[in-house]
């Protein structure tokens, strides 16, 4: 290395300006370093995000379906105890919230007694032995 004493006045500020440059050049360089990392580092995080709402989706999702199917599997268990007159789709074993269809029945002046009496009349019954095909 040359002594700086060796060197002129205009050198020296022409060699200050220079270091200056490269001090400038190299802090530009790891600040655009650090934005890369911490643009890498948000970008992992958000994947990090979506895989945990994804996860938390299908988990709430799963358990709905095993819910449902505990209330089918529940409401299936139960003897149909009320019926629509109208349409045997509408029944209801007496368990659990009352349907919409047995409010508009009471509404309009029909009696949870007549929904009993053609749940009885409207059941499906087992074909006897004598009448099923051989």
């Amino acid at each position: 290395m040359t002594p700086l004493k060796s060197y002129s006045l205009p050198e020296l500020e022409e060699l200050a300006l220079r270091i200056q440059a490269e001090i400038i050049k190299r802090e530009e360089e790891e600040a655009e370093k650090i934005r890369q990392a911490l643009a890498e580092a948000e970008a992992a995080a958000e994947r990090a995000r979506q895989e945990a709402i994804a996860a938390a989706a299908a988990e709430a999702a799963r358990l709905a379906a095993e819910k449902e199917a505990a209330a089918q599997k529940a409401a299936a268990a139960q003897p149909v105890r009320y019926m629509h007159p109208s349409n045997r789709a509408l029944t209801w074993s007496g368990v659990g919230p009352r349907p919409e269809w047995i409010s508009a029945w009471l509404a309009t002046g029909g009696t949870l007694y007549a929904l009993e009496v053609a749940a009885e009349k409207l059941a499906p019954r087992p074909i006897p032995e004598s009448l099923r095909p051989r």
